[in-house]
């Protein structure tokens, strides 16, 4: 976080921009499960167009048939991803590492603002544990970055060199699989140039710019997660886990 400071972007700047983020990101998933709920009948009218209708029908699908059927449909189709592996194991390595690259990622942000909180203000007095802690997660990242940048590079090859997936690509993927291309490779190369940097050392090593990527690909990331996400299409990666659970599997 302290490559941003170096910029004007302070320490509750950048609080205040991640609070206004996750508000925006909060609503829109609350917005879309309230138009969800708003095709849903069966239950009280007073509930009927609301968040809480969409939640209760939910949770009486998803669990229809057992607590078992549930975990199970969420390891193997949610977690593993099992019906993508069925129809394209290129697709399946696509959609893995993409998402569980994006999501560890975010998560591993998160962590890391909280333990700059820490250090900011030396929270009972472990602002030093804070930092060794911090100095750790670098490897982390750097692993799931390399696994978001494999998963973003195949679905930008598939859309460059196969013409039937060429064919079907929309602006919409264009957008979303573009930014998260741009994303993942200005946060490394933020990463590459303070030096020492796994699997490539000091070989585009220009502290002077590092900030500067850096601030470019926290932005990046916050428009993705605010603008595009919750307002587009691609609330499929929320829709279609729950959709899959509801339905308990099955094609």
């Amino acid at each position: 976080m302290a490559d941003f400071y170096t910029l004007g972007l302070t320490y509750w700047r950048v609080i205040a921009l991640t609070v206004l983020v996750l508000g925006v990101w909060i609503y829109g998933i609350y917005f879309n499960f309230k138009k969800w709920g708003m095709g849903s009948t069966g239950y009280q009218d007073e509930l009927r167009h609301s968040f809480w209708l969409f939640i209760a029908t939910w949770i009486h699908q998803a669990f229809k048939d057992g607590v078992w059927v549930f975990v199970k449909t969420f390891v193997l189709d949610v977690l593993l991803l099992r019906r993508t592996l069925r129809r394209s194991p290129v697709r399946w390595a696509m959609h893995i590492t993409i998402f569980y690259g994006f999501v560890i990622l975010a998560a591993l942000s998160g962590v890391g603002l909280l333990l700059d909180t820490v250090i900011h203000f030396n929270l009972l007095g472990y602002a030093h544990q804070a930092e060794v802690i911090f100095d750790m997660m670098a490897l982390p990242f750097d692993i799931f970055g390399y696994m978001l940048l494999f998963g973003a590079t195949i679905g930008v090859a598939r859309r460059v060199f196969l013409r039937e997936v060429r064919a079907r690509t929309s602006a919409y993927d264009v957008v979303l699989l573009g930014g998260v291309f741009l994303i993942t490779i200005t946060g490394f190369y933020a990463q590459w140039m303070r030096g020492n940097s796994f699997l490539v050392g000091d070989v585009f090593s220009y502290p002077i710019y590092a900030p500067h990527f850096a601030l470019i690909h926290t932005l990046l990331a916050l428009a993705l997660f605010a603008i595009i996400l919750p307002w587009s299409k691609y609330m499929h990666v929320i829709a279609a886990p729950l959709t899959i659970l509801a339905n308990r599997g099955g094609e």
